[in-house]
């Protein structure tokens, strides 16, 4: 078995969502048939674009999937809009969170946010991972992991309404 056992040419084309638009490569019907989509409707994978590797999830939209394209990983490829593209993937493990060591301590060390973390669906997890790993110096990732403690302790379930915290 290959290391990636899916694997197709596709075109990168825009997909228009309400006022976004987003870069992307859609999924083959007939490879899509092979997939635990009942399971799991983002299917998270990685694998390589143009022999660049390359992670996320298959989004549904009206029956069918697609994977985002990011400009990093545009750039990287060489790929634009129109172009055709190859991708192999494989399925990722679809409960698995990278959590940053800073979150993972400021949530071990909180009873009440701890409980609250383990009762977050997987997705959320990892919103609320990426939140405070896309911080871009210590002192704004330390900020969000408060932001984030904070959310958990106050029982909300909604990210949007992360509570803004100066510290």
């Amino acid at each position: 078995m290959s290391y990636f056992p899916y694997a197709f040419t596709g075109l990168v084309e825009r997909h228009d969502l309400g006022t976004y638009g987003y870069t992307v490569i859609w999924l083959p019907e007939e490879i899509a048939a092979q997939l635990p989509f009942a399971e799991h409707p983002r299917l998270r994978i990685s694998g390589e674009l143009n022999d660049h590797p390359c992670s996320g999830a298959w989004q549904p939209s009206r029956g069918r999937w697609y994977l985002m394209l990011g400009k990093p990983l545009l750039k990287a490829t060489g790929l634009s809009l129109g172009c055709f593209a190859e991708l192999r993937f494989r399925l990722d493990a679809q409960d698995e969170v990278d959590v940053p060591p800073l979150l993972a301590r400021a949530v071990a060390g909180n009873a009440v946010a701890g409980e609250r973390w383990a009762a977050l669906t997987p997705g959320k997890q990892r919103a609320l991972s990426h939140f405070v790993l896309s911080a871009k110096t210590g002192p704004t990732a330390a900020q969000r992991v408060a932001q984030a403690v904070t959310w958990l302790e106050t029982g909300e379930t909604d990210l949007r309404r992360l509570p803004k915290i100066d510290l």
